[in-house]
């Protein structure tokens, strides 16, 4: 059996003592990142989005219980799990206005004996609302089903490369990682350059590295949000408006449609239940804005400051611990 590379030092040694030290290093770098990023993706390339998503926040999940200075991947179960959320509230609403569409072809003359009845003026405004907030929740399900997995395939490695090479390797190999640009899976292609190097991912593992958990928390989560998200979908014109309806509605408690608070739950449950349960709330504000890096932000370290001081309390960080080993094991 030979190999396809010829400067593939395991099926031709001799090519190995050719090669100079630096090209040797730079070789080895990019195949841990080929190999990081291939076991990436079978997680996030489920064809079915909540499928995915359940194996992102086990993963997610996992690495966290394996290291807890890893705070900020407990954290991403946590934030990962309410996505899972937001994409099986959008499909109840696509398949609701499916399901009308579906009878208004099968009994067009009992849906149009139903629209003219003035009897039924408001029926027929719900259905005209559902098919609306339909065509919506789709562009929502979408956009939300690509930014988990974009996130996913782009930090999960870098964790991954930390914990197998240490903070010294991750600096001498992260530029090396945009090698693969083309040859590993990156959903939103040229608009985010893959494996492009973030000063926030080095200062993040150094804080991680020197114990300073906060600060690699607070890094690690601006470059989650302004390098990969915002651009990935919060910088859609579509998305971003959609989002803010959204907040409008829910904010002004309209009837129509169905709006959802943009809240982060501290548990493996979608929604609070009970004062008990630990969240934090996005906006009440009709005006306020998630594509707004600053506003996002600011809801982001609030959650992360909630999450940190959970973990330090003496009794509620069980409840917390519990709701990621169910996470996790909810991949499976």
């Amino acid at each position: 059996m030979t190999c396809g590379d010829p400067n593939c030092s395991i099926c031709y040694p001799a090519r190995k003592a050719q090669r100079k030290p630096s090209e040797e290093s730079k070789r080895d770098c990019i195949d841990c990142w080929r190999n990081l990023q291939k076991r990436a993706e079978p997680i996030a390339s489920a064809s079915d989005p909540v499928a995915r998503n359940r194996r992102i926040n086990a993963a997610y999940a996992k690495l966290w219980i394996d290291d807890r200075r890893f705070q900020w991947t407990g954290l991403a179960a946590f934030a990962s799990k309410q996505v899972g959320c937001g994409l099986l509230n959008a499909a109840q609403m696509v398949q609701r206005a499916a399901a009308e569409r579906q009878f208004a072809t099968c009994h067009p003359v009992l849906a149009s004996q139903l629209a003219m009845n003035s009897s039924n003026v408001s029926l027929w405004a719900q259905g005209i609302n559902d098919q609306a907030a339909g065509a919506g929740a789709d562009k929502v399900y979408q956009m939300l089903a690509m930014g988990n997995a974009t996130l996913f395939l782009d930090i999960w490695p870098i964790h991954m490369f930390y914990k197998e090479f240490g903070l010294a390797r991750l600096k001498e190999c992260l530029g090396e990682r945009a090698a693969l640009e083309g040859f590993v899976w990156w959903p939103p292609g040229s608009k985010v350059g893959f494996g492009r190097v973030r000063a926030e991912i080095i200062e993040g593992f150094e804080a991680i590295d020197a114990g300073r958990t906060n600060v690699g928390v607070e890094r690690l989560a601006h470059h989650e949000q302004i390098n990969i998200l915002q651009p990935v979908i919060h910088d859609d014109p579509i998305f971003s408006s959609l989002m803010r309806a959204n907040q409008f509605a829910w904010a002004l408690h309209f009837a129509s449609g169905s709006p959802q608070e943009i809240q982060l739950v501290l548990s493996n449950q979608c929604t609070v239940n009970g004062h008990s349960i630990p969240q934090e709330s996005f906006s009440n504000s009709p005006r306020a804005n998630l594509a707004d890096p600053t506003q996002r932000m600011g809801f982001v370290l609030h959650a992360a400051e909630r999450f940190d001081r959970l973990l330090h309390d003496p009794l509620e960080r069980h409840m917390v611990e519990n709701s990621l080993y169910i996470i996790a094991a909810g991949g499976q």
